[in-house]
């Protein structure tokens, strides 16, 4: 019980780093850019003399080259970290479902599924959060103020849904194993449904070489023995 709550408070201390850390990358980033920038400008002075000009013109372009990579490095986290969620969400889903139709309660549930996965659960943003609503827990608050700091954390629709129904059934009383069965059924019919359409814009990328590329090449050395004769026949 004391290495749950230990771990617990390690989750929360990470946490609180990240923000930190946040805010530290918002001045990094820039300060790279200008660093490289500037660089390449001190490289570029063995053939062109100093310019006051075109060294607040590099350090400018470097700092909006640095904030500009910074969002776009965030940008890229945040897409993994989405497709993340939505791969692990199901998954809990389905557990949740079962250990509450075996007789659990939900914080119960929650942390016989953390402690039955066979894969490493502190790598998965998912467990992480979890472990997160079980500290909430165990430090005084009810399961719906975790359940909804969970959902507006994750900050995903079909979490936010899955939450919601969630809770309006506890609060209701209503048996809560049916209605978890049929929303981890909704979650994995849209995960069905998003990895066709991802399919289908693989196609159509796959496409893109083929129509502007392979078939004018195949085109050209189709034609091109005749063009060379008419050339030839031409040139008589």
């Amino acid at each position: 019980m004391k290495s749950k709550i230990y771990f617990h408070q390690l989750v929360c201390r990470l946490i609180e780093f990240m923000k930190i850390d946040h805010m530290l990358q918002r001045i990094i980033w820039p300060l790279c850019g200008t660093l490289l920038f500037e660089s390449l400008y001190l490289i570029s002075l063995s053939i062109a003399p100093f310019s006051k000009y075109r060294l607040i013109f590099f350090a400018v372009l470097g700092l909006i080259v640095g904030d500009r990579a910074k969002k776009k490095n965030e940008s890229n986290i945040n897409k993994k970290r989405i497709s993340e969620l939505r791969n692990d969400f199901p998954y809990f889903a389905e557990n949740l479902a079962l250990c509450i139709t075996a007789g659990l309660s939900p914080a119960f549930a929650v942390s016989a599924i953390l402690e039955s996965d066979l894969s490493n659960p502190k790598e998965k943003i998912l467990f992480t959060e979890l472990n997160r609503l079980l500290s909430e827990i165990n430090e005084g608050k009810s399961v719906t103020q975790a359940l909804d700091g969970l959902a507006k954390r994750i900050d995903l629709p079909e979490i936010y849904r899955f939450v919601d129904v969630m809770i309006v059934t506890m609060e209701r009383g209503t048996p809560l194993a049916e209605i978890l069965r049929q929303q981890a059924f909704d979650l994995r019919e849209d995960q069905r449904r998003a990895f066709l359409d991802l399919g289908s814009k693989a196609e159509v990328k796959m496409m893109v070489p083929v129509v502007f590329l392979i078939l004018p090449v195949s085109i050209l050395f189709a034609l091109w023995p005749s063009l060379y004769q008419l050339n030839q026949m031409s040139s008589f």
